[in-house]
């Protein structure tokens, strides 16, 4: 099986990527703001291709693909 990084994304050139997932749970939205993390997961229909995390909106993540 394939390793999974599950870390923040170096390589991403996003100027957004502070607001992308792997950023954010790096900072620890989902211990300081669950309900906000909730909201942005929840409903998934994005897959990330760098690190697997799903989320609502595609442009909360690095390499988005459609679930």
């Amino acid at each position: 099986m394939a390793e999974i990084n599950l870390i923040h994304h170096p390589a991403c050139t996003s100027p957004n990527h502070r607001h992308h997932l792997c950023s954010l749970l790096q900072e620890g939205i989902h211990y300081s703001r669950p309900a906000e993390y909730k909201a942005l997961v929840q409903d998934a229909r994005y897959r990330c291709e760098h690190c697997a995390r799903t989320a609502k909106d595609a442009d909360k993540l690095c390499e988005p693909v459609g679930l």
